[in-house]
């Protein structure tokens, strides 16, 4: 076919009109202005500046022009460069998006890295076109839910895909564009979807189709019996597939078996002939349906009158084989079962089927693999999906994501890829926590694979995998930032939740609050209670800390006063407004801290600093919070509670009420608890030291480490001195090896990496 692909030049009109401004021919302007009224889709790639990436992009683009062609579709380009078509056009920038049409109308929109090569273009062309021909599923109760629907009615071919834009997913959008009218196709991406034991026992990536018998089952209590397609998912496969399926389910035969010809003979696929006679006709019929059930899809079945045989054939024969290959001779069997003649076919192939098995393991490894270097992420591979029940989170697609964020108030999302290690350690801890929150009517947790839907994510700005959003009635969406952990992830969801801050009218509702007594559930996940107190007439104060609330959503939910009781309030707390007033729920004190600078960041630094313990156990989860501040960190490590490291704790712990020593953050690390400990250690030091040790980190600076002499004992009054020592430059830092390039903050990250 010759190739058809033009440059154009498109100009937007009002009411989203299109017309031609000039085309690289005349003869080629008139043919285009006929496919724009004729109502016919076209792909169109609106081109700005041209990087390598969009360079592979618009190869693989006129690659495709003839493929699509034969499904009515036109590829065209606009060169932006030319002409600066509003909305599509961008000031030159790099355009990234591809868009279909249908005449005026603006299907779809496409990422042009969701099209990176000749099948993911018509791929993902067709799904678009073929919207009422293809229904994707995204759970099993949406699939069950079809194929009751379809019962009576029609037959239901479902096919799971790894990943949207792979040859399979063409493969399957080219067949229903020819079988669309005749049976509904039904696409997943979701492994969860695999719930047959013939499916489950397969690999759990490898692409899968199956025929639902559905149009013969008129009991709607009764299941569709399904086929499965058992070779690889081609365009012409599942053409044979089909053809096979089509034909009789049993050929009743007149002549004898040298002579039959079937769709599976053209096919070169084995055929099974039943022997059978006038007074066992009926028997041999049931048994020949039987068989042929079961070896739907792997050959044929056909009954042949016994008086047919050749003489030579001896008497007690009661099978017959032709099986594939070059010899089309038949084989004549005695076979008393239909286990028996069952088995026999499947052996006949079991030789052929291990060969192509070895075969797909060797490129599977190229295919679908990229997780393989890393022993960890092979594991989560191989078992990750084994016992996560994803059913029970909702699978959200490019048409369902948006109508989700409507139907409840608030909606969690996990954007992931499932060949993503981190993703798929992440999916576990998504699971548990949807499974502790489903008794709450206002929350949905939800899922978007972003292989399949990376348009939903790239719309969301959902680029580092994983990531998690959350949705509320008018909010912007708020990213998670926390540790990939159940607990972190619960903590936010639940505070998130709350309107932040909380308006407190009376002064009972503060006292309340500050007790932990208002949102009780929350006690859980905030171990403070923050108001913020302010007179009527403070209201650039009070943006202010709203403001900062809004900042601090998901870390702490905040109250706010603002009432004539100010002034009682003010005695009550010992602090004039505006200013904030912490009470730690383990304790009886409650604190008043006036605001001397009311900024957004002033109140942020002040609200987490007033989570922090005076004397912390610095873990992976809370490391990043004690790190933020940047004061120097003074870290005694630990590795039991022996007398001296239990008398050591104690001094370091009254070492924190000393006014002067609140510049540094005196923290201590158990390595029986954070077994990262010890290689920060080894790194600091470049040696393991005899514990208790203590050791200074000057974050500010960005290269200085400090550590406390070991032949001293760790005092307060040792302590003291060394850190004058320190700040008056008597004591050089830690030497470590010259040759190893050094960041004082990489054992730090290396912490936070650990997860």
């Amino acid at each position: 076919m010759a190739q058809r692909q033009c440059y154009l030049y498109l100009g937007l009109l009002c009411a989203a009109q299109f017309s031609v401004l000039h085309c690289v021919s005349k003869e080629n302007e008139q043919h285009f202005v006929n496919i724009l009224q004729s109502g016919k889709p076209s792909l169109i790639y609106f081109k700005g500046i041209t990087n390598p990436s969009i360079s592979l992009f618009l190869q693989q683009l006129e690659k495709s022009t003839e493929s699509l062609e034969e499904y009515g579709v036109t590829v065209a380009q606009v060169d932006c460069n030319t002409e600066n078509v509003p909305k599509y056009c961008e000031n030159n920038h790099v355009l990234k998006k591809a868009y279909l049409f249908r005449a005026n109308i603006m299907l779809r929109s496409f990422t042009v890295d969701t099209l990176f090569d000749v099948d993911a273009i018509v791929a993902n062309v067709l799904f678009v076109l073929l919207f009422n021909e293809i229904k994707y599923v995204s759970s099993l109760v949406d699939l069950h839910d079809i194929e009751n629907y379809m019962k009576g009615q029609g037959d239901v071919i479902v096919t799971f895909v790894p990943a949207i834009g792979v040859p399979e997913h063409r493969a399957i959008m080219e067949t229903a564009y020819v079988y669309g009218t005749k049976y509904k196709f039904v696409l997943t991406t979701e492994q969860s979807v695999l719930k047959d034991k013939e499916l489950q026992d397969s690999d759990k990536l490898s692409p899968r189709l199956w025929f639902c018998h559905c149009k013969m089952v008129m009991d709607r209590n009764e299941p569709c019996k399904k086929t499965f397609f058992e070779q690889p998912l081609t365009t012409v496969n599942i053409h044979s597939f089909l053809k096979v399926l089509e034909a009789p389910l049993v050929m009743e035969s007149t002549v004898g078996p040298e002579d039959v010809s079937t769709v599976h003979v053209q096919l070169k696929m084995p055929v099974i002939f039943l022997f059978t006679q006038r007074e066992t006709y009926d028997h041999d019929r049931i048994t020949a349906e039987s068989v042929a059930w079961q070896l739907l899809g792997k050959a044929g079945v056909v009954l042949v009158p016994r008086a047919q045989l050749q003489p030579n054939v001896p008497e007690d024969v009661t099978v017959g084989l032709k099986s594939v290959g070059e010899d089309l001779s038949i084989s004549y069997l005695v076979l008393a079962s239909v286990e028996e003649i069952v088995n026999l076919v499947k052996s006949e192939g079991k030789h052929l089927s291990t060969t192509e098995k070895d075969d797909e393991d060797e490129s599977e490894d190229v295919d679908f693999r990229g997780v393989q270097d890393d022993e960890v992420a092979e594991a989560i591979y191989r078992n990750g999906w084994r016992d996560l029940d994803v059913d029970l989170i909702p699978a959200l697609t490019d048409r369902s994501f948006p109508q989700s964020l409507l139907a409840t108030p608030h909606v969690v999302v996990l954007f992931y890829t499932v060949w993503d290690a981190v993703s798929m350690v992440f999916l576990q801890s998504y699971v548990e926590v949807s499974t502790r929150l489903a008794d709450l009517k206002d929350l949905l947790l939800a899922r978007v694979n972003c292989g399949d839907w990376p348009d939903v994510c790239s719309t969301e700005n959902a680029t580092q995998l994983p990531v998690v959003k959350m949705y509320s009635p008018g909010e912007k969406p708020l990213f998670y930032s926390g540790m990939l952990g159940v607990q972190s992830l619960l903590k936010f969801i639940m505070l998130t939740r709350i309107v932040n801050p909380v308006h407190l009218t009376a002064v009972e509702d503060v006292e309340a609050y500050l007790r932990g007594k208002l949102h009780g559930d929350l006690k859980t996940y905030q171990h403070i209670s923050v108001v913020g107190l302010f007179s009527p007439d403070m209201e650039k104060e009070l943006d202010t800390f709203i403001k900062a609330a809004n900042c601090l959503k998901g870390i702490v939910v905040t109250g706010c006063y603002v009432g004539n009781d100010h002034q009682y309030l003010s005695q009550r707390f010992g602090v004039a407004p505006p200013a904030l007033v912490f009470a730690k729920h383990e304790e009886s004190h409650i604190q008043g801290v006036q605001l001397e600078k009311t900024n957004t960041e002033e109140i942020v630094f002040a609200i987490e600093g007033s989570m922090l313990e005076t004397f912390p156990e610095i873990t992976v989860e809370n490391l990043p919070s004690y790190f933020k501040p940047l004061k120097p960190l003074l870290i005694l490590f630990i590795d039991n509670d022996d007398t001296v490291t239990l008398n050591v704790k104690e001094e370091l712990a009254e070492f924190t009420k000393i006014r002067s020593m609140q510049l540094y953050t005196t923290c201590w690390i158990d390595l029986r608890n954070t077994q990262v400990g010890e290689e920060i250690l080894q790194i600091y030091l470049n040696y393991l030291p005899q514990l208790p040790a203590l050791i200074l980190v000057q974050l500010s600076s960005g290269s200085h480490v400090f550590a406390f002499p070991e032949e001293q004992v760790i005092s307060r009054e040792n302590v003291l001195h060394w850190l004058k020592k320190l700040q008056s430059g008597q004591e050089p830092p830690t030497q470590w090896p010259k040759h190893q390039r050094w960041n004082v903050r990489e054992p730090v990250h290396q912490v936070e990496d650990a997860l």
